[in-house]
């Protein structure tokens, strides 16, 4: 065999792995699926947005804010502020010093980490969370919502909303909840919750 055709084989099996190596990419990047982009159906993976803002500021360090999400969309009955009561029957999230996770209803499932999904801002007082609709089971009709504070052990319930209110899961929705209760400690304001917005984004 000469120098030429050596060389010719080599430079085809330098041809074929690279080859091998894009298409396996190819392969990973289309199994990778980002918020916005459309599910296995071929439809667009819708988001809820949740911007929760408190008098004081957002305050992990000595408490945790729960965000209870009834996917059933029966709405006159949604979300109350009894938080052992959320585990098994609604998705939650809940936000302390260990981080930001979404809990599913069905209980022997894991949680998903939302630490890159949130945010604290306008001077901390204002906490924004973003969940796939996917990650929600695709509720169709409208998702509940109701949001809860307590202590850093979840013994003591500082604030709820005045009730639980309902966003329809069609794209540009908007819906928002208050809480009107004001009798908090100075020391709890960091806890004490004065509107809630969500939206349905792409």
């Amino acid at each position: 065999m000469g120098g030429g055709d050596f060389m010719r084989i080599i430079n085809v099996k330098r041809a074929i792995i690279i080859l091998l190596v894009i298409g396996m990419m190819v392969v990973v990047a289309g199994c990778v699926r980002y918020p916005g982009e459309h599910n296995g159906n071929g439809e667009t993976n819708y988001q809820l947005q949740i911007i929760v803002e408190v008098k004081g500021e957002i305050n992990i360090d000595d408490g945790i804010y729960y965000i209870g999400l009834d996917t059933d969309g029966q709405i006159g009955i949604g979300v109350g502020s009894d938080i052992d009561y959320w585990e098994g029957n609604y998705y939650y999230i809940k936000l302390d010093s260990t981080g930001c996770y979404l809990y599913p209803k069905d209980e022997s499932s894991s949680s998903i980490s939302l630490n890159s999904s949130y945010t604290i801002f306008d001077n901390e007082k204002k906490l924004q969370v973003t969940i796939a609709l996917s990650d929600l089971g695709d509720p169709e009709g409208s998702i509940g919502i109701n949001v809860v504070t307590t202590d850093s052990d979840g013994s003591t319930t500082y604030d709820h909303l005045d009730d639980n209110f309902y966003i329809n899961t069609e794209l540009y929705s908007k819906e928002e909840g208050i809480s009107s209760t004001d009798l908090l400690e100075e020391e709890e304001v960091d806890f004490d919750i004065t509107e809630v917005k969500a939206v349905i984004t792409n």
